[in-house]
């Protein structure tokens, strides 16, 4: 695609140049000089100087009453802002610990009931009926005594031990 590249001469549109056997002439514009007016000065009294002074100096206190109050209300906006951003992370954390309490309260609850199906009377006797060969005595196979002399034990390899009310004491 070839670009249209044509030049304009601008100058033949100009009302000026042509359209008449005189050409015309530009008009020549004068620069305006601006002149300054002074405001007319007027002697202040005193008391009307004081009152500008003091309207003036109770301007610029209301002023600063009004940035310290925004600063005020935005620091405390800020601090709110803050304030809840910490809460909700406190939140999450209990949360969190809270489910890991139950995570522990229940392996706890599944551990105590292994242990007790573990160690219950029934399976301790299966296993010293099953595994160690021995006989749950019957009532009539039992039989008390005393004796005046204490307790006496009698180990492998012949050695004896004797229990009275004293001290232990070996033979």
């Amino acid at each position: 695609m070839a670009q249209n590249q044509a030049a304009y001469k601008f100058s033949l549109f100009d009302s000026y140049d042509y359209g008449t056997s005189a050409p015309k002439l530009e008009p020549v514009y004068e620069p305006e000089v601006k002149q300054k007016k002074k405001a007319p000065v007027k002697k202040q009294s005193k008391a009307a100087s004081k009152a500008q002074v003091k309207a003036t100096r109770a301007s610029l206190v209301s002023s600063v009453k009004i940035v310290l109050v925004l600063v005020f209300i935005f620091s405390a906006f800020s601090m709110a802002m803050y304030l809840n951003g910490t809460l909700d992370e406190t939140a999450s954390q209990i949360t969190r610990l809270e489910s890991d309490i139950n995570i522990a309260r229940s392996e706890n609850i599944r551990l105590s009931s292994a242990l007790e199906g573990m160690v219950s009377i029934d399976k301790v006797e299966d296993y010293a009926e099953r595994q160690l060969g021995m006989v749950k005595l019957e009532n009539y196979k039992i039989t008390y005594f005393e004796s005046d002399e204490g307790n006496h034990v009698v180990v492998s390899g012949g050695k004896s031990y004797r229990n009275s009310n004293k001290d232990a004491q070996t033979e």
